[in-house]
């Protein structure tokens, strides 16, 4: 069972506590900068004797200790952020300290990338910074409408920079879904490559020794049901047995040499898979075993059929293999009719039929089925861009029927 990795990847906890701590660094080192930047005009013109330096002190430690609180209620914008929001920013409005931890919230907000959020959050502080610059204890006089227009010029930037950086956020996501996406869609091609695989490995398995261990049971039985054999039968018999199942194990062999791909070094290089030039060698098989079978050819395809390539032609041996070894499970004894026609360059057709014994199709002692053999004949057809059809009609006949491409 395959494991696809989260979307969103939560961070490391001690990457997620220094993003933090650099950002509670850099508000409180801008919140100095501009401390000292508002207050510096104070220091010059106060008399530190008269009563006005005890004001500026009460504003500064006023002020500190404002700044100090938004700073320290930055880590809680995830947890509360409309509380934190305004807090920090009514803050801003009598704290240059915090002017800092207000500039931190208005990137915050706008790195979501919505818009009325951001207009709100972008306009309280500029609201606080016009604020805290009236309420200066020495200030330069300045009409309003120039100082809200400073304010807001210079708070813009804030809410640019917070969407770009929620706009690489997103990328980054986005990103992140692609690449898991497509992790899955080759998990999912993997799993479906081994199970394309595993059928491919059973359909092949099915044909190669579904005929020679039909063969094998179908004698077996003869010598188990009779007794009474002539010892040259008997040995007869017996031989054809052990023939067949050395072939099995030899084909067996040769169809897991074919799975497995370039042989390597030193090992048994496997065997040519049959073709329609083995189609006497099988059908005399057959004949021995008891099922007589009388092959076809149509005078159109008569002396084309060895241009075929060599998939088809192992295609169509295949067919007729599965269907002699139907025959002679279910209809021992019966004669089985074996027809190739088609065109050249057209279609090369198949068909194969043989009488049923009785009203029901009997299975000849031994001979277990498997109920693969048709499935499996119809989709090697499928993935050779032809048809298979296997019906039992009326007349109490089985017909098998197929047509491939004419692939010279």
């Amino acid at each position: 069972m395959s494991t696809t990795l989260p979307l969103i990847r939560p961070p490391h906890r001690a990457a997620a506590g220094w993003g933090l701590l650099w950002r509670m660094g850099l508000a409180l080192v801008v919140g100095i900068v501009l401390f000292l930047f508002s207050y510096g005009e104070a220091f010059e013109t106060v008399d530190p004797t008269g009563a006005g330096s005890v004001a500026l002190g009460g504003r500064l430690l006023l002020d500190v200790v404002l700044g100090l609180v938004a700073v320290g209620l930055v880590p809680l914008r995830r947890h509360a952020p409309l509380p934190v929001l305004l807090l920090i920013i009514a803050f801003s409005a009598g704290s240059a300290l915090a002017a800092g931890a207000a500039a931190l919230i208005v990137v915050s907000v706008s790195t979501r990338r919505r818009w009325l959020g951001t207009i709100a959050t972008t306009a309280m502080y500029v609201v606080a910074t016009v604020l805290f610059d009236l309420w200066l204890p020495a200030r330069e006089p300045t009409a309003p409408w120039l100082l809200v227009g400073v304010a807001a010029a210079l708070s813009c930037i804030l809410p640019i920079f917070g969407m770009y950086v929620g706009g690489r956020r997103q990328l980054l996501v986005s990103l992140q879904e692609q690449a898991d996406g497509a992790r899955r869609e080759q998990q999912a091609q993997r799993e479906q490559a081994q199970l394309s695989e595993r059928a491919r490995i059973a359909r092949e398995m099915h044909d190669v020794l579904a005929h020679r261990l039909s063969l094998v049971a179908l004698h077996a039985g003869v010598l188990e049901s009779r007794p009474d054999l002539p010892d040259a039968q008997r040995a007869l018999t017996v031989g054809i047995v052990r023939e067949n199942a050395h072939r099995a194990l030899s084909e067996l062999r040769d169809v897991l040499g074919v799975l497995r791909g370039p042989e390597a070094d030193g090992e048994q290089q496997t065997h040519p898979q049959p073709t329609l030039l083995d189609l006497p060698a099988l059908l005399d098989e057959s004949r021995l075993a008891g099922t007589p079978a009388v092959l076809e050819v149509d005078d159109t395809v008569a002396g084309e059929l060895d241009a075929l390539t060599e998939a088809t032609s192992r295609h169509l041996f295949r067919f007729i293999q599965e269907g002699l070894t139907n025959a002679r499970k279910h209809a021992p004894g019966q004669p089985v009719s074996v027809w190739i026609g088609g065109e050249p360059g057209g279609r090369v057709t198949l068909r194969l039929h043989n009488a049923l014994v009785g009203s029901e199709p009997r299975q000849a002692a031994g001979a277990p089925s498997s109920g693969l053999g048709l499935t499996g004949l119809r989709e090697r057809a499928r993935l050779a861009g032809g048809h298979f059809s296997a019906e039992r009609t009326e007349q109490g006949r089985f017909e098998m029927g197929a047509w491939l491409p004419w692939t010279n």
